[in-house]
């Protein structure tokens, strides 16, 4: 990882967003902005001549905004209110209790967290492709945290480990998680999420430009992806643009 971003990382700023002119026309994007992740993306760009973005859809708090009569068929008014009935939703998430192998610092408020799943194989093999996250719950603590695995697939396959990259926030679960030592257990759900599909840009030859988007802990997601092995070095043009406040926050320098 650190001998990646020593070839590839080109940008250190805050608004990440190269400029237009410095983009291919065929170009693939991961990115990744939060340690807290529900789900990463792939954005591909076909290789056609003239490509260009379309406008996005527009998000839901725009179309939450709408008159009501625009969003539902003209010849279609309700005309009674019924009753909500709200389901109670049951938590079926399989938690496995698995002891913490080490926390170390990682950079400032980020602490690098390794998670000993070599007695659970069915856990270990949930984690299928890079960018995938799972639910963290401490024994003592109901709500549970989302945390993005900062490892690839192949060290929990071949050491039984699942590696995470957590940022301290003060009163969250996140900084208890950080106080832990040693040999303390942690309850881990499946890995879940689709990841980012590395297919989608195979073979490398038609895919020679990738751009790598993270600031602060969402790097955790794209150290999976680039320690998975992506073919970067069959590829012409691959750069990672990492934001940080400071380089004291900068996560995976060494």
């Amino acid at each position: 990882m650190a001998h990646f971003m020593k070839r590839h990382l080109i940008s250190f700023c805050p608004t990440l967003a190269p400029p237009p002119s410095l983009l291919p026309a065929t170009v693939t994007f991961f990115y990744s902005l939060s340690q807290v992740t529900t789900e990463t993306m792939t954005v591909i760009i076909p290789s056609l001549p003239h490509a260009h973005l379309s406008a996005p859809p527009l998000p839901m708090s725009i179309l939450r905004r709408l008159p009501f009569h625009s969003l539902t068929p003209c010849h279609y008014r309700p005309r009674r209110r019924f009753a909500t009935l709200a389901a109670v939703r049951q938590d079926t998430t399989v938690w496995t209790p698995t002891p913490i192998s080490s926390i170390e610092t990682a950079a400032e408020s980020l602490f690098h967290i390794s998670i000993d799943v070599s007695s659970s194989p069915d856990l270990a093999a949930s984690h299928t492709l890079p960018g995938q996250y799972l639910q963290l719950r401490l024994l003592d603590v109901e709500k549970p945290s989302f945390l993005a695995i900062a490892s690839p697939p192949s060290l929990a396959a071949s050491s039984g480990a699942f590696e995470f990259l957590v940022k301290s926030v003060a009163g969250s679960t996140a900084e208890l998680l950080c106080g832990l030592k040693k040999g303390d257990v942690v309850e881990l759900s499946q890995a879940m999420g689709n990841g980012f599909n590395i297919d989608k840009i195979d073979p490398p030859e038609d895919y020679p430009t990738v751009l790598i988007f993270a600031t602060g802990s969402g790097i955790s997601p794209i150290r999976s992806l680039i320690e998975s092995g992506f073919g970067a070095d069959k590829r012409s043009d691959v750069r990672l643009y990492y934001g940080a406040r400071n380089l004291r926050r900068m996560a995976y320098q060494v």
